[in-house]
C-alpha cells in the first residue's frame, strides 16, 4: 500500500505540475489579449470624446462675444447648431453661474456656480470634463462637457455646456452595451480617492461608489478576469470584465481531461505494484500462519523450518529462540504471582478475568473455577448488572484505578479491599488491567478509629498536652495551642512543662500532683495554668499516668477546661442578685414573687412607697390578707388561672387616700424541672396617666372626625400596608359604602385593578416620603368627572420610616370643563370653524409624538388659494371670506373624517394626515382637492368665481425633526408648486429626518 501510494503521489504531482503550467500560460495569453482589447477600446474612447470636446470648443469660437450677449442670437446658436446629434442637451451660462440659454427648454433653469467643471472652465479658460453628477433640473445620471466663450479681448464672455446622458445612446451609451464574447461587458469609472461609476450596463449603478482598482480581480480562475485603461482626456478608467465562468472554460474542459486521464494511469500502476508486492511476500505466509497458532494457544506444537537458509530461515530460529525465551519467563512469573501475599489478577478488556493468583481467591473466598467472574456473585443480585457495566467501561479506558470496596463472602463476612490496577495497552489500545487486591479489613479499622480520637482531640474545645517523665512536650491540641499562644504548625519539641505554668503550679504538682497520678494513674482538680500573655486563668484538671506493657512509667496526659467562665458567672450571680435588688427597689411599679400558698416571699420598695409598710413586714403574709376580701374577689379569677400555667394579664381600679388609681397587673407562672408551677412573679403598673391620656385622644378624635365629615372633599388615611385607617363621610358617599365596609380594606380592593394601576406609582412615591399631587379623568359615554388627589406622607414618630399617609381628593370637574371650553375656543378659526394656527400646532405636536413612537407615516399638506389677493382686491374682503368659507367646506368633503383640517391665517390651510400605510394615499387626496377646487365657487346668487389651489406635501415617519422643520418642508413644496404654474401638488421626496417614502 506504500508503494502504491508514492505511485499515486507521483502521478499526481506530475499532473498538477502540468495543469499549472498550462493555466498560467493560458491566463497570461487572455490577459494580453484582453488588455490589447481593453487599450484599443480605451483609445477609441478617448478619440471620440475629445472628437466632442473640439467640436463643442469650437462651435463657442463661432459664437463669440456679440453672439453670447444676444438672446436672440443664443436661442438660434443652441437651436441651428449641430450639438444635439453629438450631445443630449447643451446650455450658455455667464460667468457667475446663471444660465441664459439652455436647449431642450426649462421652466427654471439652475445656476450652475458651485459645479467644479465650471470653476474650472472660469478660473483656467480651458475645456472641462466634469465627473458624474446629477443634473439641477431633471435630476438625471450625466456628464458635462465645457468649454470658455472668449471676446475678441480675450475677456471671459461665458461658458457654453454640453452634456451626454448616460442613460441615452450616445458614445457613452453604446459602449455600455457592447459586450465582449459570452457575458463580458465595458464599464468607466473615475480615477481618484472615491472613484465612481460613469457608465455600466445596469443603469441602476450609475454614479454609485467603485473599487479602486482592478488588480484583485486578476487572481486567478475563481475570480473574473478583468482589465483596464486609462481615458487620458477625462481621467477615467476603462474596464473590460469578462466573467470567469466563460474566460476560464476551456481551461476547466482541460482540466478535466487531465483530471481522468491521471485518475486511470494511477489505477493501472496501483494494480501492477499490488501483485507484484504480495508475489514477494509470498514466502512469510507459512511464518504468519505458525505465530497465529501459538497466539491463540502458547503451548501448542508448531514445525518450523528453522534450517532454510533465508530470509524466512532466519526469521524462523530467531521466533523458535523467542518463544523458548517467553516460556521461561512465564513460568518464573507464576512462580512468583502465586506466593505473593497480594491478590494478583489480570483481566481483558470486557472484564473477564483471565489470571487470578491464589491469594486473590482467598480474599474473595472463590474457588479456581469461579475466577473468571465469581467476584460479581459477592456483589448484590439487583445491582450487579449496573456493577458488571461499571466495571466494563473501566477495564475498557486507557486509566488506571484506586478503589477501596467492601466485599460480602458468602460464608457472611466483610472484607474491606483496596483495589489497584493499571491497563495493558499495545499500540495505543487497551488490550485489559492488570493489578492487585490487599485486605485492608483490619488496618483500616485502626486507622479509623486513630483519626476518630484525634479528630476528637482536635475539635474539643479543652486543653490537651502529653508530656514525657521529665516534663518535655510531645503532644498539644488545637485549643491548648491557640489558649497558649503556640502556632498550630510549630515543633513544641523543645516546650517544657514549665513554660506554661505559674511557680505556684508547678510547686503543686512535684508535691500532690505528680506522685498522686503515678500512685494512682490519674489525678483529678482544679489549677491554674498561663494563657498566651502570660496572665494566669483557672482550668478544671486531669493528669493521667501511662505505663508501658512492662509497667514502667512513659509519659503523662493533661485534659484542662478552662473554668474562668464558671467562677465569673458566680461572682456575677451575687452581684447580679444584688443589682436586681437595686433596680427593682427602684421601679415605680410593684414587684413581688409569691409562693404557691400565695404568699409574699419578696417584694420591692414600692410597696412601702404605696402603702407604708416596711417590706419585710409583707414576707410570710398571704395576698388575700393584705389586699382585703373587696380585691380579692376582683384578683382571684386571674390569680387561678396564673396559678394553671398561665401568664396574665388585667386591669383593676383602686381608691385609697391618694385618689384613684388605675392598675395593670402581670402574673407570670414559675415552673420546675417537672414543669409544675411553684410561684407566681407579679408586676403592678400604674397606669392611670395612660388612661386619662387615651380619653384625651378619643375625645380628639372624635373633634377631628366632625370636621372631617363636613368638608366636600374626600379625605383618609392609608397605613404604610395601603389600607384605608380612616375616612370621612365623603368617602362613604361616594362608593357608597359604611365607614366598617371601608376601614381595613385595601385601596386595591376599593378602587378596583384597573383604577388602582393608574394611582400604583402615586402611592409608591407617597410611601417613599414624597408629597405626591395628581389629576384622573374618567370619561364615560354620559358622563366626565375629574378629581384632583394630593397624597401627604406620614413620617413615624422618629421620623426614620414612613407609616402612611393622607389622601385628599377633590372635585374638580366643573374647573376642568371651563378650561377645556376655553381651549376649544382658542383654537378654533372663528371664520371657518376650522382650527387656527394654535390648534394646529397642538395637534401637528401631538400627531408627530404618535407617529414617532409607532413609527407611522403621517403627511402634512400645506395649501392655499391661487390669486387670492385679487380676488379680495376686486370684490371686496366680504366676498373673500364668503369664498374661504366654501373653500374650507369643500376641503373638510374631500379629506378623511380623522384627517385635521386648519386655517394658519389669510387663504393659507394645512391638513394632517396619520396612520398612513404608504405615501400614494396623501398623494392621491392631494391630487383630489385640486382638482375638487377647480370647479367653480358660488359664493353669492349671482357671482361664481373660479379659483385654484396649490400644495405642497411632506411626510414623516419618526426621528428627532421638530414640527417647525416638517411645516417648512411642506412650505418649500408649497412655493415649488407655485413655480411650476400653480393648481398642481409638489411632494417631497423623502420623509423629514430620512427614511423611505
Amino acid at each position: 500500500m506504500l508503494i502504491t501510494l508514492l505511485v499515486l503521489a507521483l502521478v499526481g504531482a506530475t499532473g498538477w505540475w502540468q495543469y499549472r503550467s498550462l493555466s498560467s500560460e493560458y491566463v497570461g495569453l487572455m490577459r494580453e489579449q484582453q488588455q490589447a482589447l481593453t487599450d484599443s477600446a480605451a483609445a477609441d474612447l478617448d478619440y471620440k470624446l475629445g472628437v466632442h470636446l473640439a467640436a463643442l470648443s469650437r462651435a463657442a469660437r463661432e459664437l463669440g462675444a456679440e453672439g453670447f450677449a444676444d438672446p436672440a442670437a443664443q436661442q438660434r446658436f443652441l437651436a441651428d447648431k449641430d450639438l444635439r446629434a453629438m450631445f443630449d442637451n447643451a446650455a450658455l451660462a455667464t460667468p457667475d453661474g446663471a444660465i441664459v440659454a439652455i436647449h431642450p427648454a426649462a421652466a427654471q433653469p439652475p445656476n450652475v456656480a458651485d459645479r467644479d467643471y465650471f470653476k474650472q472652465v472660469r478660473d483656467r479658460r480651458e475645456p472641462a470634463i466634469s465627473a458624474p453628477l446629477l443634473t439641477k433640473g431633471g435630476r438625471q445620471p450625466a456628464v458635462v462637457m465645457a468649454v470658455p466663450v472668449e471676446a475678441p479681448d480675450g475677456r471671459l464672455a461665458g461658458v457654453l455646456g454640453a452634456a451626454l446622458d448616460l442613460q441615452r445612446a450616445n458614445v457613452l451609451g453604446d459602449l455600455s452595451r457592447a459586450t465582449v464574447g459570452r457575458g463580458g461587458h465595458y464599464e468607466i469609472v473615475t480615477r481618484g480617492e472615491s472613484p465612481r461609476i460613469v457608465m455600466h450596463p445596469d443603469a441602476k449603478r450609475l454614479l454609485e461608489p467603485a473599487a479602486a482598482s482592478t488588480a484583485a480581480l486578476a487572481g486567478g480562475p475563481e475570480n473574473d478576469l478583468a482589465t483596464h485603461a486609462t481615458v487620458r482626456s477625462a481621467n477615467w478608467d476603462l474596464r473590460l470584465v469578462v466573467p470567469a465562468r466563460a474566460a476560464y472554460a476551456p481551461l476547466e474542459q482541460a482540466r478535466r481531461n487531465l483530471l481522468l486521464q491521471l485518475l486511470w494511469l494511477g489505477l493501472g500502476c496501483a494494480l501492477l505494484v499490488w501483485l507484484g508486492t504480495a508475489w514477494v511476500m509470498r514466502p512469510l505466509e507459512a511464518l504468519s500462519n505458525a505465530i497465529r497458532t501459538l497466539r491463540q494457544s502458547p503451548d501448542s506444537q508448531v514445525r518450523l523450518d528453522v534450517v532454510a537458509n533465508d530470509e524466512r530461515g532466519d526469521l524462523a530460529r530467531e521466533f523458535d529462540a523467542l518463544m523458548g525465551e517467553l516460556r521461561e519467563q512465564r513460568l518464573e512469573v507464576a512462580a512468583v504471582t502465586d506466593a505473593s501475599p497480594v491478590g494478583l489478577f489480570r483481566c481483558d478488556s470486557e472484564g473477564r478475568m483471565t489470571y487470578v493468583n491464589d491469594e486473590y481467591l482467598a480474599i474473595h473466598g472463590l474457588a479456581r473455577e469461579e475466577a473468571q467472574e465469581g467476584w460479581l456473585t459477592l456483589v448484590r443480585e439487583e445491582i450487579r448488572d449496573k456493577v458488571r457495566q461499571d466495571w466494563v467501561r473501566i477495564v475498557s479506558a486507557a486509566e488506571p484505578l484506586n478503589a477501596t470496596r467492601r466485599l460480602h463472602r458468602r460464608d457472611g463476612t466483610q472484607v474491606l479491599v483496596a483495589l489497584r490496577s493499571r491497563p495493558v495497552l499495545a499500540a495505543c489500545r487497551v488490550m485489559g488491567h492488570v493489578g492487585t487486591v490487599t485486605d485492608i479489613t483490619e488496618r483500616t479499622r485502626a486507622e479509623r478509629a486513630l483519626r476518630t480520637l484525634t479528630a476528637i482531640f482536635d475539635m474539643t474545645t479543652d486543653f490537651i498536652i502529653q508530656n514525657d517523665a521529665k516534663g518535655r512536650l510531645i503532644y498539644m491540641n488545637p485549643a491548648a495551642r491557640r489558649r497558649t499562644g503556640v502556632d498550630l504548625d510549630a515543633p513544641i519539641e523543645t516546650l517544657k512543662v514549665s513554660d506554661f505554668n505559674p511557680p505556684q503550679t508547678l510547686e503543686r504538682f512535684r508535691s500532690e500532683v505528680v506522685p498522686t497520678a503515678v500512685a494512682t494513674g490519674v489525678w483529678v482538680g482544679e489549677s491554674v495554668v498561663w494563657d498566651a500573655q502570660k496572665q494566669p486563668f483557672p482550668v478544671s484538671h486531669m493528669v493521667i499516668a501511662h505505663r508501658d506493657k512492662h509497667g514502667k512509667l512513659e509519659y503523662f496526659s493533661g485534659l484542662m477546661r478552662d473554668i474562668s467562665a464558671a467562677k465569673a458567672a458566680e461572682q456575677a450571680l451575687r452581684e447580679s442578685e444584688q443589682r436586681l435588688r437595686m433596680v427593682t427597689d427602684h421601679l415605680p411599679a410593684l414587684i413581688s414573687y409569691l409562693d404557691r400558698e400565695l404568699r409574699f416571699r419578696f417584694v420591692n420598695k414600692a410597696y412601702q412607697d404605696w402603702f407604708g409598710i416596711e417590706p419585710q413586714q409583707l414576707l410570710g403574709r398571704s395576698l388575700r390578707e393584705f389586699y382585703g376580701e373587696e380585691a380579692w374577689a376582683q384578683m382571684e379569677p386571674y390569680i387561678r388561672a396564673a396559678l394553671g400555667g398561665r401568664q396574665v394579664t388585667y386591669e383593676r381600679r383602686v381608691t385609697g387616700a391618694g385618689g384613684r388609681r388605675d392598675i395593670q397587673a402581670t402574673l407570670v407562672p414559675e415552673r420546675n424541672e417537672a414543669g409544675e408551677v411553684v410561684g407566681l412573679y407579679t408586676l403592678d403598673s400604674d397606669i392611670t396617666a395612660h388612661h386619662e391620656a387615651e380619653e384625651a385622644l378619643q375625645e380628639s378624635e372624635a373633634r377631628l372626625r366632625t370636621v372631617a365629615d363636613a368638608l366636600p372633599m374626600r379625605v383618609a388615611y392609608i397605613d404604610a400596608d395601603e389600607r384605608y385607617r380612616f375616612n370621612n363621610l365623603a368617602y362613604e358617599r361616594e362608593f357608597g359604602l359604611s365607614r366598617d365596609q371601608i376601614q381595613g380594606h385595601t385601596v386595591q380592593e376599593l378602587l378596583g385593578e384597573p383604577a388602582y394601576e393608574s394611582v400604583k406609582p402615586h402611592i409608591r412615591a407617597a410611601l417613599a416620603g414624597e408629597v405626591v399631587t395628581f389629576q384622573s379623568e374618567v370619561s364615560q359615554s354620559d358622563s366626565y368627572n375629574c378629581y384632583e388627589a394630593q397624597y401627604i406622607p406620614q413620617p413615624a414618630a422618629n421620623a426614620d420610616t414612613i407609616v402612611g399617609f393622607h389622601a385628599v381628593i377633590t372635585d374638580i370637574t366643573r374647573q376642568k370643563l371651563e378650561e377645556k371650553r376655553l381651549v376649544g375656543l382658542a383654537q378654533i378659526d372663528p371664520l371657518t370653524g376650522l382650527a387656527n394656527r394654535a390648534g394646529f400646532e397642538a395637534r401637528l405636536g401631538e400627531a408627530m409624538d404618535r407617529s414617532r413612537s409607532a413609527g407611522a407615516l403621517m403627511a402634512l399638506m400645506y395649501l392655499d388659494i391661487d390669486g387670492f389677493k385679487q380676488i379680495n382686491d376686486q370684490f371686496g374682503h366680504q366676498t373673500g371670506d364668503e369664498l374661504l368659507k366654501a373653500f374650507s367646506g369643500r376641503l373638510s368633503q374631500g379629506l378623511r373624517s380623522s384627517d385635521v383640517r386648519a386655517r394658519l391665517g389669510g387663504d393659507e390651510f394645512t391638513v394632517i394626515m396619520e396612520g398612513l400605510p404608504h405615501a400614494d394615499i396623501a398623494v392621491a387626496a392631494a391630487t383630489k382637492l385640486v382638482l375638487a377646487m377647480q370647479t367653480p365657487f358660488t359664493v353669492e346668487p349671482q357671482r361664481t368665481i373660479n379659483v385654484t389651489a396649490s400644495i405642497g406635501l411632506a411626510f414623516y415617519q419618526g426621528g428627532a425633526a421638530t414640527s417647525a422643520a416638517l411645516v417648512k418642508q411642506a412650505d418649500e413644496m408649497l412655493y415649488r408648486a407655485k413655480r411650476a404654474g400653480r393648481n398642481n401638488v409638489q411632494t417631497a421626496p423623502l420623509p423629514v429626518e430620512g427614511g423611505q417614502t
